[in-house]
């Protein structure tokens, strides 16, 4: 017997009371995003409304839809009709502890990805918001549940009414804050010290600690001996969402992502106007269901709102100069990047695989050759800027970013580590197996044209933001679309990047502990002799440091850097 009616009144009804728990839905959505971007909601109430209000209504008719269609399917095989009052308490309940739950566990997960780069405050608010929502959630999911409480009216009024004064509360809640006051300077940033010396900071991202260290006992990675036999490394803890953007601005700025702005790969705004939104709930669509009304854009270290290491140095009187940091091979993979492979393919691919797999005319091993040649040609462009700066002798800060290490990774890391795939074959680690060893070397080969034309004189960090890891069991079953490469690595979680620091003050052979991305600004300034500043987030690596080196040369603070931009 089919579960509705045929005159469709009770369907009617049925998204009636479902579109009802939906306007709840959204609003605790746009809350959501009150609370997650506060810039954006200190805006002018009229943007605030066109913005928050196709969110409203794009989760009041996704409700709507769902929720009856997934209750009928339930009742599909119901013994008897169902009828649904005008008004029923009991089922607007039943639809809002669904609609609800789902939204309230977003809330939570969200929170939880997005922790360290919202604002402590913000993230207190956001917390206090989403436990004063659940508590009122639980209630009425007691009463749905319960078949005494079900079928009572005024429990079910009792749990209504507090789930409406939890929204109530919640929303004074989402209101904008008063700024906190920044940090005044002690002394005026123009009177730090001139740098004492030349710092070349080469960062690669996508690279793993444990990698490197294996090929360096193998005797396979001769400039990474030489980092660590004359100097000192370690772990560095990454952030998530692990999006370039974000990783980036926090290694080169020192601050955290809520000081330097920027908090995620990407920003969305409603029609075209109002304010940018940075963070978004997690795992409700989203960016689907509000993509007619959103306009997007990428964003870059070049969206910071903090000075970046090389101009503080340039503030500092020193030279400051920098390259790669605003390419981001996630984005550029996305949109197929520039290069391309046609006719005879070049002989350094050698390098990278087995001679067959370069003559085979196989879609993914010619999806894998592009991978390589725009990786290299990505790397060959900074390597163009690494050159002229290295023949600049003035004392500052050279900084360079490499993003085909990352790229590689991202595509030949099954290839690497079979083992924590399970399902590669013998013949594909012979074939594909040496490529991301053979870009290991072709970094190698960099730093060590950085330690024999910087001069003894000169301070050499390499960083990587994030290493890589295996992807999930669902993303290696899901489909590819557009022929590209396979991808089997991911940085979502946020792996370790790593620190290796060389110099004439640096300990040698030594290994730090764990450290974060914000403390390579910290301990750059330290090398170079320049005070730090009190609105850095990050810490000075002293073990990075001979004794007698941090003995002559204690700290020196100022209030802030960004005094007078």
């Amino acid at each position: 017997m089919p579960v509705l009616p045929s005159g469709g009144v009770t369907s009617a009804r049925l998204v009636l009371h479902a579109a009802l728990a939906g306007v709840y839905g959204g609003i605790v959505v746009a809350l959501f995003l009150l609370l997650l971007n506060p810039a954006a909601a200190a805006g002018d109430e009229a943007t605030l409304a066109l913005t928050l209000l196709p969110v409203v209504i794009g989760y009041t008719l996704t409700a709507a839809i769902a929720w009856p269609l997934l209750y009928g399917g339930l009742r599909f095989f119901a013994s008897h009709p169902l009828q649904v009052d005008r008004f029923s308490l009991r089922y607007l309940m039943g639809f809002h502890v669904a609609n609800a739950g789902v939204i309230l566990y977003s809330g939570w997960a969200t929170l939880s990805r997005f922790r360290r780069v919202l604002d402590p405050v913000a993230a207190d608010r956001f917390a206090a918001t989403c436990l004063a929502l659940s508590l009122a959630w639980a209630c009425a999911a007691l009463v749905t549940i319960v078949p005494r409480l079900r079928r009572g009216f005024w429990p079910q009024a009792a749990a209504a009414g507090l789930a409406l004064a939890s929204l109530l509360v919640a929303g004074r809640a989402g209101r904008p804050a008063d700024a906190a006051p920044g940090p005044l300077p002690d002394e005026a940033p123009g009177r730090a010290p001139l740098p004492a010396r030349r710092l070349v900071l080469l960062n690669f991202d996508g690279g793993d600690l444990e990698t490197i260290l294996t090929l360096q006992a193998q005797g396979k990675l001769p400039a990474f001996s030489r980092l660590i036999q004359e100097g000192a490394y370690g772990r560095l803890r990454s952030l998530v969402p692990c999006e370039a953007a974000v990783t980036r601005t926090t290694l080169v700025t020192g601050k955290l992502p809520y000081r330097h702005g920027v908090r995620n790969g990407q920003a969305r705004r409603f029609f075209n106007l109002g304010p940018w939104i940075e963070v978004a709930p997690v795992g409700i669509g989203f960016d689907f269901l509000q993509a007619p009304f959103l306009e997007r854009r990428a964003l870059a270290v070049t969206d910071r709102a903090s000075l970046a290491l090389w101009e503080i140095v340039g503030l500092a009187g020193g030279a400051g100069e920098a390259a790669g940091w605003e390419i981001d091979p996630d984005r550029e993979r996305a949109s197929g990047g520039a290069a391309s492979v046609s006719g005879p393919l070049p002989s350094w691919l050698e390098d990278f695989m087995d001679p067959e797999a370069i003559e085979r005319n196989d879609p993914t091993a010619r999806a894998l050759i592009l991978e390589i040649a725009r990786a290299l040609e990505a790397d060959a462009r900074i390597m163009k800027d690494l050159e002229r700066l290295l023949g600049e002798g003035r004392p500052g800060v050279a900084a360079l970013s490499f993003p085909g290490l990352d790229r590689i990774a991202h595509h030949f890391l099954r290839y690497t580590r079979p083992r924590d795939f399970g399902n590669v074959s013998e013949r594909e680690i012979d074939l594909y197996g040496r490529a991301l060893e053979g870009y290991y070397r072709r970094i190698d080969a960099i730093v060590a044209g950085v330690l024999d034309g910087g001069g003894d004189g000169t301070v050499v960090f390499v960083t990587s933001t994030h290493g890589m890891d295996p992807v999930s069991l669902g993303e290696r079953l899901r489909p590819r679309s557009g022929g590209g490469a396979p991808r089997s690595g991911t940085h979502e979680k946020g792996p370790d990047g790593f620190l290796f620091a060389r110099g004439p003050d640096t300990r040698r052979g030594h290994r730090l502990g764990k450290g974060s991305i914000a403390d390579a600004v910290p301990t750059a300034l330290y090398a170079l002799g320049l005070p730090l500043a009190r609105d850095l987030d990050g810490s000075i690596l002293t073990g990075a440091f001979e004794d007698t080196y941090t003995f002559d040369h204690p700290v020196t603070v100022i209030g802030s850097y960004e005094a007078g931009r």
